[in-house]
Parts: C-alpha cells; sequence; structure tokens
C-alpha cells in the first residue's frame, strides 16, 4: 500500500498517538487502530445480535403469556 496523505493536524495527532502509546512506527499505529476498531465493531454487531435475540424472545414470551393467562384465571376461579 502506498502513502496516505493526511493534514498537518492529523499529522500531529498521529506523533502525539505515537509517542503516548509507545508504538515507534505510524504503520504500527495504524496497525493498533485497524484492530481496534475491528474489535469495537465485533463487538458492535453481537450487541446487535443480542437485542434482537432479546426482541425475538420477548414477543415469544408475551405471545405465550396471552396463551396462558385465560387458563389461569379459569383455575384460580374454579379454585383448583
Amino acid at each position: 500500500m502506498g502513502a496516505i496523505a493526511v493534514s498537518k493536524k492529523e499529522e500531529h495527532q498521529i506523533k502525539r498517538l505515537c509517542k503516548e502509546l509507545k508504538i515507534p512506527t505510524k504503520s504500527g499505529l495504524i496497525r493498533a487502530a485497524l484492530e481496534a476498531l475491528d474489535k469495537k465493531t465485533e463487538e458492535e454487531r453481537l450487541r446487535r445480535e443480542i437485542q434482537e435475540s432479546v426482541r425475538r424472545c420477548a414477543a415469544a414470551d408475551k405471545k405465550e403469556n396471552r396463551e396462558l393467562f385465560p387458563v389461569g384465571v379459569a383455575r384460580r376461579i374454579s379454585g383448583d
């Protein structure tokens, strides 16, 4: 891969991060940033999958409760 054009501000940011994170090269900093972005993206994907699963289970539970509720009321009324 070739060179990447960056602004002066970004160049200062890169140098500061390299120094702060003790990463000796720009390419090392880019690798670390890519790894962090990859991890964040994976966590977000898993979070969305879990939320969707919870929504599906909640909908199924709600439906099951609606189906069971009349049976429970009838049982309480009849004294069983």
